[in-house]
């Protein structure tokens, strides 16, 4: 039984490899390469052997192949883009009688195609853009440092913020929007092909592009519009400024602890309802609780102002030493700001007389200064101490006895 399948070539242990064209024993014809040298060196690169397809070429391998050399061609657009600024450069030395059918103050432009009355209106939209940059530069130097800003007292405190955001925002977009529109406009729109090259430029590469820069500064057309680059030095100049109070300092929050020590409680005034009505000792029964504010101008507004209003028995309350009389017949005013990090305070316990936060259960104890029994809180509620006037009303006798809020808030005494 013969070990060949039909269609097969023997093979014969004993038969040379062919080096001289001839049929070799696996039925190949052709030269084979020289000892040492593989077949891919002897066919060459790709394209020499799409362009000689025969048996030199291919190693004697005469199947033929449906992929040509122009497969393998990559389009070089180096060309066509050296062309186009040919004719953009003949067109520039043609003048603008060539291109907008005249000289004078109706002629186009040869870089953008807008007349000169219309490159006038583009710049003087830009001028103002970059003008409103500017403005916007002063007014947040001037807010920032001259605004009468008070917390909680002056009525256009509110207004201090807005007024930052607001210039800030123009300083910014006026010379973003200023530079978009300019390149709209007045620059001339070229599409730019860029070939991918080596990190290491070549000497002529740089020079080309310090050429193309040049070229770019006169396309700006900054040399013939002198309001625009006054304009654009003016507003670039303002916004390089615009850092410096920053960098000097945070103004008027400087020293922001400050803020944090008082609140718009004080001496003599009045306890009131969310909705501005003065709070009686007749109002609430005992084991009741009443959130009040101070009685002055957006005092319900204040974030760091709302307390709670506790009345309990005299008996069941054990003050803390030195506040005997912080505290009326069994009346008692503590923070609503929970010291952990700001949460309300606003669940009282009658039974146990325990002040619980919501947010992360932190638990005081309202019967005695409001200290922490359980949870993340590690400081009591600040207390204010409080009276009652001739008609039942309360009022403050000042500040809160310790900076209201988180614990994490810088404080200084």
């Amino acid at each position: 039984m013969s070990d060949e399948t039909p269609g097969s070539v023997p093979l014969d242990p004993g038969a040379p490899d062919r080096t001289d064209g001839g049929e070799d024993r696996l039925g190949y014809t052709g030269s084979r390469p020289a000892s040492g040298q593989t077949s891919y060196d002897a066919a060459g690169s790709i394209r020499d052997r799409l362009r000689n397809p025969g048996p030199q070429s291919s190693g004697g391998d005469t199947r033929g192949s449906e992929v040509s050399v122009s497969d393998f061609e990559q389009s070089d657009s180096r060309g066509d883009l050296l062309a186009r600024r040919g004719d953009e450069a003949q067109r520039h030395d043609a003048g603008p009688h060539d291109v907008g059918g005249g000289a004078g103050a109706g002629a186009a432009d040869h870089n953008t195609g807008l007349s000169e009355p219309e490159a006038r209106r583009a710049e003087r939209r830009i001028s103002a853009l970059f003008l409103l940059s500017l403005i916007g530069t002063i007014g947040f130097i001037v807010v920032y440092f001259f605004w009468d800003f008070t917390y909680g007292v002056d009525k256009h405190s509110r207004l201090y913020t807005p007024l930052l955001g607001i210039s800030l925002f123009l300083a910014l977009a006026g010379i973003g929007a200023g530079a978009v529109v300019w390149a709209k406009t007045l620059m001339e729109d070229e599409e730019v092909i860029q070939e991918r090259h080596p990190f290491g430029s070549k000497q002529a590469d740089r020079d080309a592009t310090v050429v193309t820069l040049k070229e770019g500064a006169a396309k700006a057309q900054l040399g013939r519009r002198p309001l625009l680059r006054g304009t654009l030095l003016l507003s670039v100049g303002a916004l390089a400024v615009l850092p410096l109070p920053l960098a000097l300092g945070l103004g008027k929050f400087q020293h922001k602890e400050r803020a944090l020590n008082h609140t718009g409680w004080k001496a003599g005034v009045r306890l009131i309802r969310k909705n501005g009505s003065p709070v009686n000792r007749n109002d609430l029964e005992i084991g009741s609780v009443e959130s009040v504010f101070p009685d002055i101008p957006r005092g319900t507004k204040m974030a760091d102002t709302p307390a709670l209003l506790i009345r309990m028995l005299p008996e069941e309350l054990h003050p803390v030493p030195g506040r005997e009389d912080w505290s009326v017949d069994g009346f008692i005013v503590y923070s609503a700001i929970c010291s952990h990090l700001g949460c309300p305070v606003k669940l009282y316990e009658q039974q146990t007389h325990h002040l619980l936060c919501p947010c992360h259960q932190s638990t005081f104890a309202a019967d005695r200064g409001a200290k922490v029994l359980f949870g993340p809180a590690a400081r009591p509620l600040s207390q204010l101490a409080i009276r009652v006037d001739e008609d039942g009303y309360f009022y403050a006798q000042g500040d809160f006895s310790a900076p209201v809020g988180p614990s994490y808030w810088e404080r200084k005494p």
